[in-house]
This record gives structure tokens, C-alpha cells and sequence, in this order.
């Protein structure tokens, strides 16, 4: 042991020294460093608190689009107002589905119930589990002639109390829609609302005139004709022999 200890302090830490000639167990430099480290720990948190991280912005068509999804969702959960009809539908599949169900469901209910589309008319539609007036069906291609030999394997179609949507053009629209710039959420919206337009009683339609909005009866999936796309019914196209609403 030592016979006598002393404290030294200087002004950068304390240092111990051995009275007896024993190395001193920190020198001055190593403790300025340690004290500087410890430091820039201490303020590390509140440097990081003040990084700001970047605000995107919505795009404005997205905005648009999700307002009024948001708008049709919330519509469809209301009950239905007086006077109002109340057209109720199944979902089902057929063949191998690659698709989400669960989104084809919700995008499909949202364009039902859309302000700009059949409700117009002053119906509303509810998906129930079973029974409904109309079945909606996601098929696969290969089997779009099972529910008729008139359905193609290319295109979407209508039979008897089934709208059948063809998942080849749900997944990827057509070139007739795709060359004209239109998107593959107005591409949806338009061949749920073709379809269905034929269970409302439409027939098919045509393009009234160059530059004019197609009907949504139009087959916009194959050829618009010289008409802009449209996702929605005109105002012409408001009526339904099936629900025996009259036209105006």
C-alpha cells in the first residue's frame, strides 16, 4: 500500500495520483476526451428531435379520387333514405383467382354507390352473403363461358342474375382504354358500372359524336369511337326497366 494519497484537480478532471510514484490512473488528455464524447451523447436526442422529415404531398387527382371512394363508403353505410331503393347483391368467384377478394369487394361496393353513378337514380346497393337480386362475380378468363356461350374469355359480360367481371380486364384494363391515357380505377369503375347497367335493363350503346364523354353503355373496352372514356352513366342512361324506373 501506499503510505499517502493526494488528490490533484486541474481544470479539465481530477487526477488520481499515487503519492508513492505509481502511474496516475487517468492523465488530463484521456479524461477531455471522455468528458467531450459524453458531451456529444448528451445532445445527440435533441439533435435528432429537430430533424424534420419531409412532407409529401397527396397528388390532387389522388385526393380527388379517395374523396370520392370515402364519399360512396360512407353513403353505402347510411341506411337507405326514404324513398329510395334498395338493390341488394352477392359476390362470388369462379376459377383461379389471383386477385384480392377482399379488394375487389370494397372497390366494386364503392363504385355502386358512387354520387356520380347509378345511385343517381335514386337506388342504393348493399352486399349481402347470399341472395341477393343480383350475384357480382370475379371470374377467370377460362371460364367466362361457363355462366354462357355468349360470354368471351376476352371481355366482361352479363348473364341472367350474374354481372360477371373478367379478372384479365380488372388486372389490366384493355389497349382500347390504356392507349386513350385512362386509368385502371376508372377502367374499374366503368366496367362495374357497364355491367350492372345491363342487369338495370341497358342495352349496349354508342358514341354520340366526336369529343363527346362515351355512355357507359358504350363498349369502351373495345373501340371508344371517337368519344372521351367515361366511367359513369350519362344523364341519359338514368333509368332501369329491372327496377321499373322511367326515363326522364
Amino acid at each position: 500500500m501506499c503510505v499517502m494519497c493526494s488528490i490533484a484537480y486541474t481544470t479539465t478532471g481530477a487526477v488520481l495520483l499515487a503519492a508513492s510514484g505509481v502511474m496516475p490512473l487517468a492523465t488530463a488528455a484521456s479524461t477531455t476526451k471522455t468528458t467531450s464524447q459524453l458531451t456529444q451523447l448528451q445532445t445527440l436526442p435533441q439533435t435528432i428531435t429537430t430533424i424534420k422529415t419531409p412532407t409529401l404531398k397527396e397528388p390532387e387527382w389522388l385526393k380527388q379520387q379517395n374523396a370520392a371512394e370515402a364519399a360512396a363508403a360512407a353513403a353505402a353505410g347510411r341506411s337507405a333514405t326514404a324513398g329510395s331503393v334498395v338493390v341488394t347483391y352477392d359476390v362470388t368467384t369462379r376459377g383461379v383467382i389471383s386477385s384480392s377478394i377482399a379488394e375487389f369487394k370494397a372497390l366494386a361496393n364503392a363504385t355502386l354507390n358512387d354520387s356520380r353513378g347509378w345511385p343517381r337514380l335514386g337506388v342504393s346497393f348493399q352486399e349481402v352473403a347470399s341472395g341477393g337480386k343480383f350475384t357480382l362475380a370475379l371470374s377467370s378468363s377460362d371460364q367466362m363461358t361457363s355462366f354462357s356461350p355468349g360470354c368471351g374469355s376476352e371481355y366482361s359480360c352479363r348473364a341472367g342474375r350474374f354481372v360477371i367481371i373478367n379478372q384479365d380486364r380488372w388486372q389490366g384494363a384493355t389497349p382500347s382504354w390504356n392507349n386513350v391515357g385512362g386509368s385502371l380505377r376508372d377502367y374499374r369503375h366503368m366496367v362495374v358500372n357497364h355491367e350492372t347497367g345491363h342487369w338495370l335493363g341497358h342495352d349496349h350503346a354508342s358514341c354520340g359524336g366526336a369529343g363527346q364523354s362515351a355512355p357507359v353503355m358504350q363498349q369502351q373496352s373495345i373501340d371508344l369511337q371517337g368519344c372521351k372514356f367515361n366511367p359513369w352513366p350519362t344523364a341519359s342512361e338514368l333509368w332501369s326497366t329491372q327496377l321499373g324506373i322511367k326515363k326522364v
